[in-house]
């Protein structure tokens, strides 16, 4: 009896010790995919942010009517294709829609396949749902280089790139969001200032996978020489301001670009050591996931990017 005793308390050890090491080795494998999206993966959307407005040179002040402005915030319409962002038509005879320019949290969403839908699987303070941003891009190539989707353009060719969630299509629930890129076809021929371009629009290329949040602030600095840092739609309201005080001053002039990203596991790591309902704070947002059942690893990555060409004075 005592030995048979013994032997089921050992078993009962060798499987406690058996447990623990495995979920020890869910944990550790949710900590390696994290860090491979939160480090590596924005460090890869970074170095094309530090390129917008690049080959601008007559319009380094960047500004929400910069003449093809490195941040896509407005573009041309029927009625309007002056001091603009995004000059081209996209396609033949489509002006640009505005769920591909950049957008925030209270921006109209889409319903169009692919455009903003401001998809997050997070929760604020007062458990009310918060939409993710999106952030649109141009610059004209350096150098011969790839894209955010991994395609060729030859140096001195208009690159646009939109970095949004969306659904990840090898996920295995509909609450499995990727950050993905969508970027316009290259040109045969290198333009710099395209009257049409092609591409724009579609599902693009997953960068980070597992994101549950994408947060953007831009950094700005107004006529009066104070700098602050504005969500998208705030700095629209405060540019648009600008223009119709009286007497109308230049608008808040981008500098910088904050970005944050609340990146996830792929598999529930099921580890105590995980709270499931803990707040996270994405620059100027405190956060908490939607789903407080689980126990997915998460964490927040922020980068803040200063726009070296978005910094000279116009020609």
């Amino acid at each position: 009896m005592v030995a048979l005793a013994l032997g089921l308390i050992l078993v009962a050890a060798a499987t406690q010790l058996f447990i623990g090491g495995l979920l020890s080795s869910r944990l550790q494998k949710a900590n390696a995919e994290i860090q491979d999206s939160g480090i590596f993966g924005l460090e890869y959307i970074a170095r094309d942010i530090r390129l917008l407005n690049y080959g601008n040179v007559t319009n380094p002040i960047l500004t929400d009517t910069t003449p093809w402005g490195g941040v896509v915030l407005t573009g041309s319409t029927a009625t309007n294709n002056n001091n603009v962002n995004f000059v081209p038509n996209v396609g033949t005879n489509t002006y640009i829609a505005d769920t591909l320019l950049s957008r925030g949290a209270g921006d109209t969403v889409s319903t169009v396949s692919n455009h903003w839908k401001g998809l997050s699987n997070i929760q604020n303070s007062s458990d009310a749902a918060v939409q993710s941003d999106q952030l649109t891009i141009q610059f004209i190539a350096p150098t011969n280089m790839t894209n955010c989707e991994g395609v060729n353009v030859l140096a001195g060719d208009l690159i646009v790139e939109r970095y949004f969630l969306r659904l990840d299509s090898n996920g295995s629930s509909q609450q499995d969001y990727a950050l993905a890129c969508d970027a316009n076809t290259p040109s045969a021929v290198a333009t710099a200032q395209p009257t049409t371009v092609a591409g724009l629009g579609d599902a693009g290329q997953i960068v980070l996978p597992r994101i549950d949040h994408f947060h953007v602030l831009f950094g700005a600095k107004n006529a009066a020489g104070n700098f602050a840092y504005y969500t998208i739609p705030q700095y629209r309201a405060a540019a648009q301001a600008a223009r119709d005080a009286t007497p109308s001053v230049m608008p808040p002039r981008i500098l910088s670009i904050q970005m944050s990203v609340l990146a996830r596991s792929t598999n529930n790591a099921q580890s105590k050591a995980i709270d499931p309902e803990q707040s996270f704070f994405m620059l100027d947002q405190t956060v908490h996931a939607s789903d407080n059942t689980t126990r997915f690893l998460r964490r927040t990555y922020n980068l803040t990017i200063a726009l070296r060409n978005a910094m000279g004075e116009s020609l």
